[in-house]
């Protein structure tokens, strides 16, 4: 995976917002050809989005169904190559944060496990 990557994720108050949040963060800091992007800053500007999109393969990590990430780039004309669903993923490992603010036991555990699920989605796109 050489490409540059912008994950732009989930940022609601929820458990898997923080988990999702707190993944994709990790991932751009250990990894210099994936960023992380902040959903609220796209939604906060009315017609365009951050230049930290151009030029890279797009992909909308999720928390829940409701897909905000998704929404508001569709809204601004973006477009994402790939979408990841947290919530299924979490259930396949059958974990279950349920912490909002600070990253539980298994928070910590979902936070491993995305990241992994994340990387190997990447080698596809």
């Amino acid at each position: 995976m050489t490409d540059k990557i912008a994950l732009v994720s989930c940022s609601g108050l929820s458990p898997l917002g923080l988990v999702v949040r707190a993944a994709t963060v990790e991932l751009a800091l250990e990894n210099e050809n994936i960023v992380a992007a902040c959903i609220t800053e796209y939604s906060a500007q009315p017609n365009n989005c951050s230049p930290i999109l151009d030029d890279a393969k797009i992909v909308t990590v999720t928390g829940c169904s409701d897909d905000c990430a998704s929404v508001i780039l569709n809204e601004k004309e973006v477009g994402s190559v790939k979408n990841i669903a947290v919530d299924s993923i979490v259930k396949a490992y059958d974990l279950n944060p349920l912490d909002a603010v600070r990253l539980d036991d298994e928070g910590e555990k979902a936070v491993r496990v995305l990241k992994k699920y994340i990387l190997s989605e990447l080698e596809n796109i």
